[in-house]
């Protein structure tokens, strides 16, 4: 008779391919006497096709079956569900066999005559694989949502760092301190450790422990009974009790006051509370993500923070790296808020002009991502075109692109036409000119002048100007 712990194994289901029927029986009853769900194929083609009917766990084939044999199944079935592991069984065996059985996909190999003893310690290692492999494919399937829905958009070392502690501390029950600047993406970082967390199917419950008056705090996030103080006029259910098999994120926890703070080291000590105005003790499983801009080992050293609270919460730091840290990142995020506030705005903008996103690099962003997409949102309303131009950003821009000084326009600089020059000649030179104001740069040349990019790049063809030789028919 099955204990219990194996008759909680019976959801597994597993293959058993063997051309021996009587070996095929003999080792469905001793799987399902170890709790688990047995299906019989007597051929390679038979067992094919129950991969293609049914969703197995494990499978065991013989090597050595008439027709299509055991290393040929196994190449055929990995093709199907590549996922499954598979044990080779044969009575013919060799290490050249095994070594065969394994490229081709095996994930264990036995020799016949099968010692149940054995075989029970091979089936437990293959299924807890196989559970693994479940579980990775489900975290890169909830990743892979999660980034289409709300991305994490970074090239930077800095970014794929972030993104690699986040896939690796996600599935882990500890509780995570995430600090940054304000405006780093602290709130996107949590929601991505919950989404892909074991915890995903219950709520994810945000606190801005900064927004809400120390008197409401305590309540807000334990809940108080009716009649606990003024204006209590029914029972109100805290934050912890909603996030409850979840997550719960204390967005600025460096703002807490002391009494709260009390009352959260029990929590993460004990797993228990009791609303404010009860003695009634309330049992609650949560994973705290807490989120700072302040330096809470400065805190402490003040008094503000308790330090044994500091350790609960800071199991796993992450540290968001700042916009003017995260090198390259800058246009990619740019682009991404171009097309998110165009489609808002039904607009048709493609992107950010040359000097635009020149002066974008150059700022130094204080209030990071957040302030990037209030600017990009200001750009796409203001642009006329198809792309925002520095024009189209807020106008403290329009001092930071450190060659926007050297752009006197035609009609503000000193351009000589010789006397007696044609008009063909004339706009040679002026179109030479204003490339050597602009340093090369055609967009902004286009624009000071008055063209499409497109009509300058002909009229450089046009009058057989280059960058490298200049004006060659006009000097």
């Amino acid at each position: 008779m099955p204990n219990n712990e194996q008759s909680m194994e019976a959801s597994h289901y597993i293959l058993v391919v063997d051309n021996d029927q009587k070996m095929a029986k003999t080792l469905s009853r001793a799987l399902q006497d170890l709790g688990y769900r047995c299906r019989i194929a007597l051929s390679g083609d038979q067992g094919l096709n129950c991969v293609h009917q049914e969703n197995f766990d494990l499978i065991l084939t013989d090597l050595v079956m008439p027709g299509f044999d055991g290393i040929t199944f196994v190449r055929s079935v990995k093709t199907i569900a590549p996922n499954i592991p598979i044990i080779m069984m044969t009575g013919h065996g060799s290490v050249d066999t095994a070594v065969k059985a394994m490229k081709a996909g095996a994930f264990d190999y036995l020799n016949k005559p099968i010692r149940f003893d054995e075989l029970q310690v091979h089936v437990e290692q293959a299924l807890a694989s196989h559970e693994v492999l479940i579980q990775v494919q489900e975290l890169k399937d909830r990743l892979k949502e999660f980034q289409t829905q709300n991305p994490i958009i970074g090239k930077s070392q800095a970014m794929r760092s972030i993104i690699t502690q986040v896939e690796q501390i996600a599935p882990s029950t500890a509780n995570v301190l995430i600090t940054g600047e304000t405006g780093t993406g602290k709130e996107r970082i949590a929601e991505a450790i919950h989404i892909l967390s074991p915890r995903s199917e219950k709520p994810i419950v945000k606190v801005n422990c900064g927004a809400l008056p120390e008197s409401l705090l305590e309540s807000e996030l334990f809940g108080h009974m009716k009649g606990a103080f003024t204006g209590a006029y029914k029972d109100h259910k805290g934050r912890f009790e909603t996030a409850n098999g979840g997550t719960i994120f204390l967005d600025e926890i460096g703002e807490m006051s002391p009494p709260a703070q009390v009352r959260l080291l029990r929590v993460l000590q004990e797993g228990q509370f009791e609303r404010v105005g009860s003695s009634h003790t309330v049992y609650v499983d949560v994973r705290v993500l807490a989120a700072t801009n302040c330096d809470l080992h400065e805190r402490v050293l003040e008094g503000k923070f308790r330090e044994d609270l500091l350790y609960r919460i800071n199991v796993f730091h992450l540290i968001l790296p700042p916009l003017r840290d995260r090198n390259g990142d800058i246009a990619l995020l740019a682009q991404h808020f171009v097309e998110k506030y165009s489609q808002k705005n039904k607009k048709r903008i493609l992107g950010v002009g040359q000097r635009a996103m020149r002066a974008l690099e150059a700022y130094s962003w204080p209030g990071n991502v957040r302030e990037l997409e209030n600017v990009i949102e200001h750009g796409v309303i203001m642009s006329r075109g198809d792309r925002i131009q520095l024009e189209h950003l807020p106008g403290f821009f329009q001092n930071l692109n450190p060659r926007q000084s050297d752009f006197p326009s035609p009609s503000n600089g000193k351009i000589v036409i010789p006397l007696g020059f044609s008009a063909e000649q004339s706009e040679a030179i002026i179109i030479c000119r204003t490339l050597e104001m602009t340093q090369g740069d055609k967009e902004a040349a286009a624009q000071i002048l008055g063209f499409s990019t497109r009509t300058l790049y002909r009229k450089m063809k046009e009058h057989n100007i280059s960058l490298e030789h200049g004006v060659n028919q006009a000097d």
